[in-house]
């Protein structure tokens, strides 16, 4: 077929409109267009914080496109909550609300515009949505799921101008519904994403809506506050956690898969439970945030910073200024937090409203209880599957960090770090959960201290880090084995699983190749069909 015109590509775009404006314009016409001009900049931002640009603005809209459906709608998230904040702390004259709605389709691109029925699309869901609201296309729909704790009401196909087939639509609500037809019962439910800019500051917005859409303002309360330090700070500038992770490369729509199971969060306010922040944190948070009076509120980030407030004047006061003092400790840091690393309320009085899913760990223990011998020092030009930049933070943050310190490599190139810990614990633990939140896979110890605590093949090619998810056709008994027998171990071991689903395991071995072997054969003992090598210790890989 002749193409004409521009080329094509695949993309998810974000279409944004102002509720009302003709009504506003007639009221007064110059102060509606500087209100939207200020609200769209606020949008870009958010735009540019996911990985997104602005293509094309045209008086009340705007249009946006982005290489991951996760990240667009992540975006709309935050878009939503701060122009509900703003609209809390301004002037009736000064409140506004957007409809947005998210395609994930095929776009032809024109110079720095894009047009075609993927934008065309995404318009029309923008029309499908509530005031405030946010309404998504099955493609994007389809992409979330694992990923995101919001849920979705099932529009079912519509028809809409212009478009001549049915389009399925999706509004997405905050309550954690599944899909469900318009008018049916809602039943809870997870979705999940590594949403931390959901609730993100940005041009002094912070997020004060409990429940997304249409919070109603929370109610006032007596005046005073606390505010902890955040978490130590570390030493180096693009690292996570006192940790430092390089960011994967983004996967594309068609390679994104859903993430496992995970156990939800309870919604009483455990400081145990909470993620990323050290024992030190968690100890603080118990003695001094849970015997305060409300309104109080806790923000936390990916990298180990938090801050709290607590005995302000209402909950809209205390998570505006528990974001700011997390954001703040953190910029200290890391002048250009990437977007995962973003502080987020965690919690509002002692309710966990936070929306993401808890970090993906690997089973216990992290580390064999014997190291290897010789030792095998950290070398950052040697590490697997690391990119040049985390190779580098390595080298700058890691290597001179102070102990207790540890290292995690997970799926994609991620790589995380965290040091000035108070034990090798701890710091395997917050590398361990920064990682997991960044790959949404369970991630390997690699280091502990300035020793290497895996064996990286020579005869295999790495490709990735091995997740029993990954395993089909691997029976629930084999992948428990392969957690508790195989993971764990310090020596040279190696897994072959045949066609059939079949396992086959080299454990305690002193060479790689006997490893493999040893698993090649207890395989095709095992009635293994078509055997073939799949990891050599924590490591997925394929022969050279």
């Amino acid at each position: 077929m002749e193409q004409v015109g521009g080329t094509r590509r695949l993309t998810t775009v974000l279409a944004a409109d102002v509720v009302g404006y003709s009504g506003m314009t007639a009221r007064d016409e110059e102060h509606a267009v500087r209100l939207v001009r200020q609200r769209f900049a606020m949008a870009t931002t958010f735009v540019q914080q996911h990985d997104g640009r602005v293509f094309n603005t045209a008086g009340d809209a705007l249009l946006a496109e982005f290489a991951s459906p996760v990240e667009a709608v992540r975006c709309a998230v935050a878009v939503q909550e701060a122009m509900r904040t703003a609209n809390q702390l301004a002037d009736e004259t000064d409140r506004l609300q957007f409809r947005i709605g998210v395609n994930l389709g095929d776009v032809i691109v024109s110079g720095t515009d894009l047009l075609g029925d993927g934008v065309n699309v995404a318009a029309r869901l923008e029309s499908l949505a509530s005031p405030g609201g946010i309404c998504v296309a099955s493609s994007v729909y389809d992409q979330l799921v694992g990923k995101l704790t919001l849920g979705a009401e099932d529009l079912g196909d519509q028809h809409v101008k212009n478009i001549p087939r049915p389009i399925r639509a999706y509004r997405l609500t905050a309550e954690g519904a599944p899909p469900a037809p318009r008018r049916a019962r809602r039943v809870r439910m997870r979705i999940v994403v590594p949403v931390l800019a959901a609730l993100v500051v940005v041009a002094g917005a912070a997020v004060v809506a409990s429940r997304w859409p249409g919070a109603p303002p929370p109610a006032p309360a007596a005046t005073a506050a606390v505010t902890p330090a955040a978490s130590p700070p570390s030493p180096t500038a693009p690292s996570p956690t006192p940790a430092s992770p390089a960011t994967p490369p983004q996967a594309t729509p068609s390679q994104a898969a859903p993430s496992p199971a995970a156990p939800s969060l309870p919604r009483e306010l455990v400081p145990e439970a909470i993620p990323f922040i050290d024992d030190r944190g968690q100890a603080e948070i118990r003695r001094g945030y849970l015997p305060a009076l409300p309104s109080k509120a806790i923000a936390i980030s990916s990298l180990g910073h938090f801050a709290w407030h607590g005995n302000r004047v209402d909950v809209a006061t205390a998570r505006q200024q528990a974001l700011k003092s997390c954001t703040d400790s953190l910029r200290r840091v890391v002048s250009n937090p990437p977007s995962h690393a973003a502080c987020a309320i965690y919690a509002v009085d002692d309710e966990v409203v936070w929306p993401m899913r808890p970090p993906p760990m690997p089973p216990r223990p992290w580390v064999a209880s014997s190291r290897m011998s010789p030792a095998l020092k950290v070398d950052p030009d040697k590490t697997p599957l690391a990119p040049a930049n985390a190779r580098q933070a390595t080298a700058n943050g890691y290597l001179p960090g102070a102990p207790a310190k540890a290292m995690a490599l997970g799926r994609g190139g991620t790589l995380n770090h965290a040091w000035s810990r108070a034990s090798d614990f701890a710091a395997m633990r917050a590398a361990l959960e920064t990682c997991g939140h960044v790959s949404q896979r369970p991630c390997v110890v690699y280091a502990v201290g300035d020793e290497v605590v895996v064996r990286v093949p020579a005869i295999a090619r790495v490709v990735d880090i091995l997740a029993t998810d990954d395993l089909a056709g691997v029976g629930e008994t084999d992948r428990r084995r392969i957690e508790v027998a195989y993971l764990p171990d310090a020596d040279w071991r190696a897994l072959a699983i045949g066609r059939n689903g079949r396992i086959g395991i080299g454990l305690r071995q002193v060479e790689e190749q006997k490893a493999i072997d040893q698993a090649m054969r207890d395989c095709e003992r095992a009635g293994g069909v078509d055997c073939a090598l799949v990891a050599v210790g924590p490591f997925k890989v394929s022969m050279r």
